[in-house]
């Protein structure tokens, strides 16, 4: 996933608590800094609260409904809400979409660019990979829900799946030496048990330029239609328009044409988790 997560779309719960204080805020002509001082707080947390990048705590809700003398108090049953709904963590544009269709997938075509699959890491890994600006809860709630994805893998009617790595994803020691042989061995695993999955590399020699503008995947779903997401550095997003969805399959067709056939690339994926050990 891309790591410029502070862009994603937040919790809309989130949303509506901070669009609420804005409100009552210059309705009562108060600037951040004013606010924050009859609060007690950093200026920095009323705009983290007005702009949905953090949750309220109990108490600052219930602050907020002593300081702007609300009814029924108001910030307290948003912060309830929140509490007891709105733990939706932040996810690319498009992403949750996408996850819904990957469970009705009959075939999968993946290409990564920077990280091992969400649908192959291991707990470690992907902790390691979404651990940048999350508090521990929501990191142990996103691993979780990494791990239920996989699922797919393994149910009675399973897509056929193929996964296209650029060599720099067994390069990159994500997570530190033991994490990697650990990720790197159940990629070993995947290739050499499960009849659907069939892992290539795409070695540092190739020069296809189909793989240049960030990870993208290709499902196919019943019916025979086909959607895309692409994965990049600045945006993500869920296509379904047929020409651009046929112009992805091309490209994962390039991909695949220049990677390293799955034995040559079981080799690489073993000799690498071997430098980790």
């Amino acid at each position: 996933m891309s790591k410029n997560q502070e862009t994603y779309t937040r919790d809309p719960l989130l949303r509506t608590f901070g669009a609420v204080l804005r409100a009552h805020r210059e309705a009562a002509g108060l600037s951040r800094p004013q606010l924050a001082q009859a609060l007690g707080c950093q200026p920095g947390w009323i705009e983290k609260l007005e702009t949905a990048q953090k949750p309220p705590s109990e108490q600052t809700a219930s602050d907020l409904d002593v300081y702007f003398n609300t009814t029924a108090q108001l910030f307290w049953h948003m912060w309830r809400e929140i509490k007891r709904e709105g733990k939706h963590l932040a996810a690319p544009p498009g992403f949750s979409r996408y996850t819904e269709i990957e469970a009705d997938a009959v075939a999968m075509r993946c290409f990564e660019a920077q990280v091992v699959p969400g649908l192959l890491q291991t707990p470690a890994y992907a902790q390691a990979v979404l651990s940048s600006g999350l508090p521990l809860d929501a990191l142990d709630e996103r691993v979780s829900a990494r791990m239920g994805r996989q699922e797919l893998l393994t149910r009675a009617d399973a897509p056929r799946m193929w996964f296209v790595l650029d060599e720099a994803v067994l390069r990159r020691p994500v997570g530190g030496p033991g994490v990697m042989h650990e990720q790197l061995a159940m990629l070993v695993k995947a290739a050499t048990t499960n009849p659907l999955v069939e892992i290539r590399v795409l070695p540092f020699t190739s020069v296809t330029y189909a793989g240049l503008d960030g990870s993208f995947f290709v499902v196919s779903l019943p019916g025979g239609v086909d959607v895309a997401y692409h994965e990049g550095p600045e945006i993500s997003q869920l296509i379904d328009d047929g020409t651009t969805v046929a112009e992805y399959r091309v490209r994962f067709d390039l991909v695949m044409g220049e990677s390293l056939r799955s034995d040559e690339s079981l080799k690489l994926i073993q000799q690498t988790q071997e430098g980790y050990a």
